[in-house]
């Protein structure tokens, strides 16, 4: 019995042997694999800080002839990747496909720098290897749908999609993809029941843009004309989130890339991401104001306003003719109940930004609530002379005249108001209400068709609306 456990022993401590043997053949093999037409060329660095000529030195060296070739070069792509050189990272990325077939980055990323650049043929096989080695990684298979879909090979393309599902259902990209196929194949209340579930999903960040064209197919002009509207309020699209790209900018330091980065990251609603993005740039770039404002912004999102306050207060002393910074600090002090304190930082404003339109409306508000209303009426005529086409403005100064009982004038003014701003919402449900009681039946049924088009005008005060006039006319509008 004890010579057999040493015979398997002795056995064991053999096959241990051979595979560290087979391992560091392996790893060796990798090494030698990373050659010197690798490497890229440096090309001009522009104004990138020392620390990154230092980096990319050290990254250079390790790749030629150091014990850890891949890694470094690993290293060389990121740093050329994440600070704009496409050309040099996809040097990098092709050398590291030899030496690291089994790394499913590699693929995805040089994929992602060549179909940026419309090379959609070239990246279909990268995000096929992509997704054969990590097959949950979902935005490579997303991206591959996309390519499928863009080179019209819908079949594969709506597999491909199926597939994103079978692993998260509901997921907005890939019910977006099969939506537009669907758009191909004129399926279009197919294509209406998924684009719905998108918007209502990413709050009308994707998808919307399709929605018209599908409703007026199905013969729905109203809504179609209503989820423009809805659409141009919602703001900008936001493209998928892709971990493995937003790690690139830990190695970024380039301030604008990163300021861009974290904005995507913020419209994606993923804010700690923006936030820790945003904060790189600050460590590089320490006095931008630019940066100090959109941190301060995002940690109003995360309801840090100790930290927002902070910044918005370092963008106006770095910058004192600097509106927006002020005009974030005099919100941000009034919503924590410092009135005094908001309203110093608002005589401050206005002294250093005399020309700012919405420092002369938001001092014309705090006129109105303090019953001082002929010099809140002098504040918004300024605030309106100097941007006259926005409606905002309009819209307080008529609700000063309606205090003051100078009806005739506060219609004017909401009137103006949508000269400027078709579809504002107050003014839409405030000449609707004024034109019902004034037993005017056609104008208020006018008014009633555009605030039935408007989505920002809530359901309640369509109802309210729709009460009063069947209440005034005896029917419906």
């Amino acid at each position: 019995m004890k010579r057999r456990r040493l015979a398997w022993a002795i056995a064991a401590a053999v096959l241990c042997a051979a595979v560290t043997v087979v391992v560091v053949w392996r790893s060796a093999a990798a090494q030698r694999e990373v050659l010197a037409t690798d490497i890229p060329a440096r090309p001009n660095l522009g104004a990138l800080p020392a620390e990154f000529l230092q980096r990319l030195v050290s990254a250079e060296q390790r790749a030629q002839s150091g014990p850890d070739r891949v890694l470094a070069l690993g290293e060389l792509s990121r740093l050329y990747h994440a600070n704009g050189f496409c050309a040099e990272a996809s040097q990098c990325y092709q050398g590291l496909l030899r030496a690291d077939p089994d790394n499913p980055r590699w693929p995805h990323l040089l994929a992602t720098i060549l179909a940026g650049y419309g090379r959609l043929e070239d990246a279909m096989p990268l995000w096929r290897r992509a997704v054969k080695l990590a097959p949950d990684y979902l935005p490579a298979r997303l991206r591959l749908g996309d390519v499928l879909l863009k080179t019209n090979q819908n079949a594969e393309a709506a597999e491909t999609y199926a597939a994103v599902l079978d692993r998260e259902p509901g997921n907005s990209y890939a019910l977006l993809g099969l939506a537009r196929i669907d758009i191909d194949m004129q399926r279009w209340a197919a294509a209406r029941d998924r684009l719905e579930l998108v918007v209502e999903q990413t709050n009308y960040g994707i998808g919307y843009d399709l929605l018209p064209t599908v409703y007026e197919r199905l013969g729905d002009a109203d809504r179609a004309e209503a989820i423009r509207a809805k659409g141009k309020a919602s703001g900008a699209f936001y493209d998928m989130p892709d971990p493995w790209n937003d790690e690139l900018f830990d190695d970024c330091y380039d301030t604008y890339r990163l300021m861009v980065a974290g904005g995507t990251a913020d419209h994606s609603g993923d804010v700690r991401t923006a936030i820790r993005i945003l904060d790189r740039a600050d460590r590089l770039t320490p006095n931008n104001v630019p940066v100090q404002f959109q941190l301060g912004e995002l940690h109003l999102k995360s309801h840090d306003t100790l930290k927002a306050r902070r910044y918005f207060e370092r963008c106006v002393v770095l910058k004192p003719d600097f509106a927006d910074g002020w005009a974030q600090l005099i919100d941000l002090l009034m919503k924590q109940g410092d009135r005094a304190a908001s309203d110093r930082a608002l005589a401050a404003a206005l002294a250093n930004c005399p020309n700012s339109p919405w420092l002369h409306m938001e001092r014309g508000r705090r006129l109105n609530t303090d019953g001082r209303l002929t010099e809140a009426i002098k504040e918004l005529q300024e605030s309106i002379r100097l941007r006259p086409n926005e409606g905002v403005a309009y819209v307080d100064l008529a609700r000063v005249y309606f205090q003051l009982n100078r009806v005739d004038d506060g219609v004017a003014q909401l009137r103006k108001s949508l000269q400027v701003e078709p579809e504002n919402p107050y003014a839409l449900s405030t000449l609707t209400f004024r034109s019902i009681k004034a037993g005017d039946k056609a104008g208020a049924r006018e008014w009633m068709s555009h605030v039935r088009l408007q989505p920002r005008i809530s359901p309640e005060m369509r109802s309210v609306l729709l009460k009063a006039f069947q209440q005034q006319f005896g029917e419906a509008p």
